[in-house]
């Protein structure tokens, strides 16, 4: 089986996710990439089939999550993320999403905190297709 991944980095959002109030309040800016995994279907290494992969459609999907709920925990929104996209995208095998943020409420120095999960649709869904 031949795998194919596609991606979209550098997605930008001020949001208010945070486990603090003030991250919560005065939001931050989040980065997001998503890579999308999805099986190539072809007798030979020509690539046969390769699904549209529309990069509105996913940048719509994870602004809708990134601006609509306060989480306290990045990977949370991560999973969130993740869990949506495989709804909607039924070609989807597993996904990954990162988030990270720079604007650390924290002493020392840090260049930037990343939260990342890495998830299956058996994973999440087992049996089932779409949930």
């Amino acid at each position: 089986m031949m795998i194919g991944r596609y991606t979209v980095k550098g997605m930008s959002f001020h949001a208010f996710h945070g486990l603090l109030e003030v991250e919560r309040e005065l939001g931050q800016v989040f980065v997001v990439d998503v890579s999308l995994e999805f099986e190539l279907a072809s007798d030979d290494i020509t690539p046969t089939y390769e699904p549209i992969v529309r990069d509105g459609d996913i940048y719509e999907l994870t602004k809708n999550v990134m601006m609509g709920t306060k989480f306290r925990s990045l990977t949370g929104l991560a999973l969130k993320i993740a869990q949506d996209i495989l709804k909607q995208f039924d070609y989807t095998m597993n996904v990954g999403v990162a988030i990270s943020r720079k604007q650390l409420f924290i002493p020392g120095s840090v260049d930037k905190i990343v939260a990342e999960v890495l998830c299956s649709r058996e994973e999440l869904f087992g049996d089932e297709k779409n949930k």
